[in-house]
């Protein structure tokens, strides 16, 4: 399959090229935005993760073809690879932080609980005291990574594991207020997280309760406390990755379906038209007019 993504970038507007293990980056909001009208177009970075803390302003996020709305105070998370771009209000103030995969994985390999806050891209509405937390630990770490001092990457490293253990309380409270208990939170975190990894296969969700350890009962009642089935959550997963190549692919509707292991093309259109109300095809078309830059 030859999908033709949006175009890579090191920073936005940088030519590509392979990010030292151990980048950190910390710059203003204003900095790439206020010059392009205050619209970032969509791109996407091989091996950079974002953490943008939104203070003052909002306006639009494009994930992966999706359009959400958001307003300050706001943290905004982009994987690495991610399809993104942004529609920001004039004006708007915030901090982007600019992680390294590598980097990352280090600091998540010393705190596992923390890889689903980067399972997927998301926007997080905060609470004020919450925001301040983050602007202060987003500041320690630009101080810190401007000068060499000793022990300054063990002093990143824990940093980070702050700014990460902040930013996951912020996602699961936002999941807990909604969702119950932050146990069940937790399991819908860790399945969505193996959805990440096994949607194409199209597995009944049997399968993943034995993968989870968990009774598939206690896997849907989780689920559930969330507003969803886990049957949705696989299925609005192989959706996003089907609406990503026809956003930003020419390959064939049959090719898309069979890629998230719908390899009947009717049955892959009606499956599309339920879920969107549309076919593959006339979400394609439609397309064009939504796209940001």
């Amino acid at each position: 399959m030859n999908a033709q993504l949006p175009p890579p970038f090191f920073l936005y507007g940088e030519p590509p090229r392979t990010a030292d293990p151990d980048f950190l980056h910390v710059e203003d909001l204003a900095v790439r935005s206020r010059p392009n009208g205050w619209r970032i177009a969509t791109h996407r970075h091989a091996d950079l993760n974002h953490l943008i803390l939104i203070t003052e302003g909002g306006g639009a996020t494009f994930y992966e073809g999706q359009e959400e709305a958001f307003a300050a105070p706001s943290l905004l998370v982009v994987p690495a690879s991610t399809v993104h771009g942004f529609s920001w209000d004039r004006g708007t103030q915030g901090r982007v932080l600019t992680i390294a995969t590598v980097q990352l994985e280090q600091v998540v390999s010393l705190w596992p609980e923390g890889a689903p806050l980067f399972a997927a891209p998301r926007a997080i509405a905060l609470e004020v005291a919450e925001s301040a937390d983050l602007a202060s630990d987003i500041a320690q770490i630009e101080r810190e990574s401007t000068w060499r001092a000793l022990g300054q990457n063990a002093a990143l490293q824990a940093l980070l594991q702050l700014l990460l253990v902040r930013a996951a309380r912020c996602a699961e409270r936002i999941g807990a207020d909604a969702a119950g208990s932050g146990k069940q939170v937790r399991l819908v975190a860790r399945f969505r997280q193996l959805v990440e990894e096994r949607y194409r296969a199209r597995e009944p969700v049997a399968a993943y309760a034995r993968a989870l350890g968990v009774s598939e009962t206690a896997l849907r009642d989780a689920c559930a406390a969330q507003g969803l089935s886990p049957t949705q959550i696989r299925d609005e997963r192989a959706m996003l990755e089907a609406q990503r190549l026809l956003a930003f692919s020419a390959v064939s509707v049959a090719e898309i379906g069979a890629s998230i292991g719908l390899a009947d093309p009717a049955y892959f259109s009606r499956f599309f038209r339920r879920l969107c109300g549309v076919s593959p095809g006339q979400w394609r078309a439609g397309l064009a007019r939504r796209k940001p830059g």
